[in-house]
């Protein structure tokens, strides 16, 4: 792929900035104010223009593309989200994507080539030099959230044998040297990898020593099918910017650069938290209507079932409730308190499985704390509840009822706590996704028991 032309970043604009921004876009675009639109795009950089491009229509994202100068068209495009650039190039004549595409990065390129329709795939890559269509064809066969589909094949490689002078001189001769480079790589005549020595170390190195000598064999490496979730535990926990990948041979394929890896975690922080929430994996703006209604309709379906075996659990409970009518009113609140504190203690196991945090030196530890936090916050709240309950009942019924409504509030944070740390370590235990399940089953099952223990509280304390 041809070399790309260095530029500067800034920090992207604050929510409400981008709002304006937009808003502004939308206001010259619909105006036909190609002046004053051209005058906006100059003032703004690369990141700015393309985040906005993302939330623009097709025709406009198109109109603003061609706006721009022909050396920031495919800097725009590497910055826009994958799945709108994807859309945007297939919208170009095959010519003028491909252009687009040559000025990119072969890892960024794959990653948008990779969400194009076959047919016009094909298209694009027959107008590239054969040798980047070649490249980009091998990068394609990877699956893209592996990291062979997340890996650069560009990087700078040298023999044991040659001097810090030869490494030096190689990377200053280089006609295309990678947008990102911080390590030089060390093969042998087969290309395994057999070290790697830090670009910091060339320099401060005299040029006559060897490469064997000062570079670190102790590599942290990964192989082609590796999970990309893996990949940015491995990248975060050893605190590198480049993770070299090799086949099962170690032969050197490429290197996967610390840029990428943050957006993979963005991405599967993103899939986590759309999966705790039974909406799916995605945002909503990339799926279709019916794409949105299939995947939430399953979940919605549990929460539901839930509700319904509640609402039959407590049918044995109406005589209670028609003795004593103000148990019905802190029913949602009940409810309510232990349902928050269930998620919070699943959404902190979940998080700590994802991350490598929970190991099973830790799982008696987490569930304890856990299950203590859940009483103690319960004892509290139940306490100021109570409190509350007081002014509800009539004769000697309200301190009856403030002592139901306590403990049953304990009781529920408490149970909540135990199920919403429990949960989760279970189904990771039978290599079933924590994220996807965890959410409707903590919500239906803290609902049931919460309030059965409530009631039958009621019916231990109250008589009824």
């Amino acid at each position: 792929m041809a070399g790309v032309v260095a530029r500067t970043y800034h920090p992207r604009a604050m929510p409400a900035q981008r709002t304006r921004k937009i808003a502004v876009l939308h206001t010259l675009l619909r105006a036909g104010d190609v002046r004053r639109l051209r005058r906006s795009l100059l003032r703004q950089d690369d990141v700015q223009i393309a985040s906005q491009l993302d939330n623009l229509d097709v025709e406009d994202r198109l109109r603003v593309l061609q706006l721009l100068p022909a050396d920031r068209r495919p800097e725009v495009l590497e910055a826009m989200r994958y799945e709108a650039a994807a859309v945007l190039v297939a919208q170009l004549a095959p010519e003028e994507a491909a252009n687009l595409l040559d000025d990119m990065d072969a890892d960024d390129a794959v990653d948008i080539l990779g969400r194009v329709e076959e047919e016009r795939l094909q298209q694009i890559l027959g107008r590239l030099d054969q040798d980047d269509a070649n490249e980009l064809e091998d990068l394609l066969a990877y699956d893209e959230n592996t990291a062979g589909g997340m890996m650069s094949p560009q990087y700078f490689r040298v023999l044991p044998s040659a001097t810090v002078g030869d490494g030096l001189m190689m990377i200053q001769d280089e006609e295309e040297p990678p947008e990102t480079a911080f390590y030089m790589y060390v093969v042998d005549v087969d290309d395994r990898l057999i070290g790697v020595c830090s670009l910091r170390m060339l320099v401060i190195s005299r040029p006559s020593q060897k490469i064997r000598d000062i570079m670190e064999r102790d590599l942290v490496k990964v192989t082609a099918d590796t999970d990309q979730e893996d990949v940015a535990e491995i990248v975060s926990r050893y605190d590198l910017v480049a993770l070299p990948v090799v086949d099962e041979y170690d032969v050197m394929l490429g290197v996967i650069d610390v840029d990428d890896v943050v957006d993979v975690i963005r991405e599967e922080a993103t899939e986590d938290i759309l999966k705790m929430a039974g909406a799916g994996e995605d945002l909503a703006e990339s799926r279709t209507f019916a794409g949105s209604f299939r995947v939430r309709w399953r979940w919605l379906l549990a929460a539901a079932a839930g509700g319904t075996t509640a609402a039959l659990s407590l049918s044995g409970f109406d005589s209670a409730l028609a003795s004593v009518p103000a148990l019905a009113f802190f029913m949602p609140v009940v409810a309510g308190m232990g349902g928050n504190v269930g998620m919070q203690s699943s959404t902190i196991v979940v998080r700590g499985l994802a991350v490598g945090f929970v190991e099973a030196s830790r799982v008696r530890r987490l569930v304890v704390r856990e299950v203590s936090l859940g009483a103690s916050l319960g004892l509290l709240y139940g306490l100021l509840i109570a409190g509350a309950s007081v002014w509800v009942g009539d004769g000697e019924q309200p301190w009856r009822l403030g002592t139901v409504v306590m403990l049953g509030t304990a009781g529920s944070m408490t149970i909540a706590s135990a199920v919403g740390t429990c949960t989760p370590l279970v189904l990771d235990r039978f290599n079933v996704d924590p994220a996807v399940a965890t959410g409707p089953f903590v919500t239906t099952s803290v609902d049931v028991i919460g309030l059965i223990f409530y009631f039958w509280l009621a019916t231990v304390l109250m008589g009824v």
